[in-house]
């Protein structure tokens, strides 16, 4: 889960973000039933660790996080995952624990809106790799 780690820090500590969807709202996992909207949610698909000829302390990771956003509108929406692409593009953040940390996007899902509810949601996928140690 070291990716969705990396994923909710950089969100976090992006202004551009936090001002469309608070902190608290910014979620490991799936969110509780009831959670005000917008809200995000970080979820891990896959991760592959990399085998190299002369392992050392540390090894490779690169893991696919999920990111979806719920929100009440669908321009809502739109709008919080253009905050989350500049947010999570290409950076390398400095995160305890991980070292030569890179996120990149990767593909985003469709639009998606459960009628019962009114939630509009969309994902984006990144690709986070770091080295952990062993």
């Amino acid at each position: 889960m070291n990716g969705v780690i990396v994923v909710r820090s950089l969100l976090m500590g992006e202004a551009r973000v936090t001002a469309l969807v608070p902190e608290a709202r910014i979620a490991a996992g799936m969110l509780p039933h009831g959670t005000d909207l917008p809200a995000i949610s970080l979820m891990s698909v896959s991760s592959v660790d990399r085998n190299i000829p002369t392992p050392g302390p540390k090894r490779r990771v690169t893991e696919r996080v999920q990111l979806t956003v719920l929100a009440a509108s669908y321009r809502q929406v739109k709008a919080i995952l253009a905050a989350v692409r500049s947010a999570a593009t290409d950076h390398m953040p400095a995160i305890d624990g991980l070292f030569d940390v890179t996120v990149h996007t990767d593909s985003v899902g469709p639009d998606f809106l459960d009628e019962e509810t009114g939630i509009h949601m969309q994902s984006q996928d990144l690709r986070v790799s770091f080295n952990e140690a062993r």
